[in-house]
């Protein structure tokens, strides 16, 4: 879908919304004149007299005034009439209104998934710009180097070739990990746990947190399932580097009942801004559509220099939300 065509159905939901709501205020104010009938018409009706006073007044009171509560209960059948008219209407548009905001819901999830292919494009590209490409460039320097070395200095050029050759392995050893973030191998051999512990080593390769760990060997027949939840986890621990300055962390990932328990929490600097795709915490945001896309439920509990503990729930044998 377009963002013309996204654009027209929002224009067109929010005037179905309006009609929906003027023909609610419609139905209170008919409501209202039907009760106000009734109260009139009770006006007119009145107790049978007493024996005695039927001598002095043989006449039937509300015989009296049955033109006028005629004319009550047609005004209140009219009123009747047009709530019944109303209603109808109120539920088509109701019905209306629930199929274009179900098409625009699922046309918001395919801008979430969009927006998570796209930052992970862009992580990649930065990670290979930073690190891989650069190095790259700058080996080709120093083999044309050693190439003007070569004849007069053939020490120096080997020794330049040397470094060439370390560096070479040093960054086939980083587009090897960028290759392993678009897809763990080890899922293939070993599982979630396996890839999980590698996550971790990498992460904390500086030995720079104290890290507690949990973790279950989870299975599901959806493989995409555990890459989701594995990204997940990479998502929670780039966020504590980024934003938490902490020192210790504990990962805990169990299975019961058929559902992947992630509890994740650190003592950093904690947060209280609401989280939402505009702000610094873009990687929580897209960590939650992750997990509203497989049917999974996440809890936050952050607050100032108290950390932060991120529970999360997710249905293993749930299918992937369209």
């Amino acid at each position: 879908m377009d963002s013309e065509v996204y654009s027209l159905l929002k224009d067109i939901l929010e005037e179905l919304k309006n009609d929906k709501k003027c023909v609610e205020e419609e139905l209170r104010d008919n409501n209202c004149s039907i009760k106000e009938a009734d109260v009139y018409a009770k006006t007119f009706f009145v107790s049978e007299p007493e024996e005695d006073a039927k001598v002095f007044s043989p006449r039937n009171v509300n015989i009296s005034y049955k033109k006028e509560i005629e004319n009550i209960e047609k005004k209140k059948s009219h009123y009747e009439d047009k709530n019944n008219l109303l209603i109808k209407k109120k539920d088509i548009l109701s019905s209306r209104i629930e199929r274009i905001e179900g098409i625009l819901e699922n046309e918001n999830d395919s801008f979430t998934v969009l927006s998570m292919q796209e930052e992970d494009r862009k992580r990649i590209a930065r990670d290979l710009h930073d690190t891989s490409l650069q190095n790259l460039t700058h080996l080709i320097h120093q083999i044309e180097l050693s190439g003007l070395y070569i004849d007069d200095d053939p020490i120096r050029a080997k020794l330049e070739l040397s470094v060439v050759n370390k560096r070479l392995k040093e960054t086939i050893d980083e587009i090897r990990n960028t290759i392993f973030d678009l897809r763990p191998m080890t899922f293939d051999d070993l599982g979630l746990k396996a890839a999980m512990e590698r996550l971790i080593d990498s992460f904390n390769e500086n030995k720079q947190y104290d890290i507690e760990t949990d973790i279950e060997n989870v299975s599901c027949e959806t493989n995409i399932i555990l890459v989701t939840i594995y990204r997940i986890v990479q998502e929670c621990l780039n966020n504590i580097v980024k934003h938490a300055d902490a020192t210790k962390i504990s990962i805990r990932c169990r299975c019961e009942e058929d559902i992947c328990q992630i509890s994740i929490s650190d003592n950093g600097k904690g947060f209280v801004k609401e989280v939402n795709k505009g702000d610094k915490h873009f990687g929580i945001y897209c960590m939650k559509e992750r997990i509203k896309l497989l049917g999974g439920k996440i809890h936050i509990d952050s607050s100032p220099e108290k950390g932060t503990r991120i529970s999360i729930n997710i249905p293993l044998t749930h299918s992937i939300v369209d």
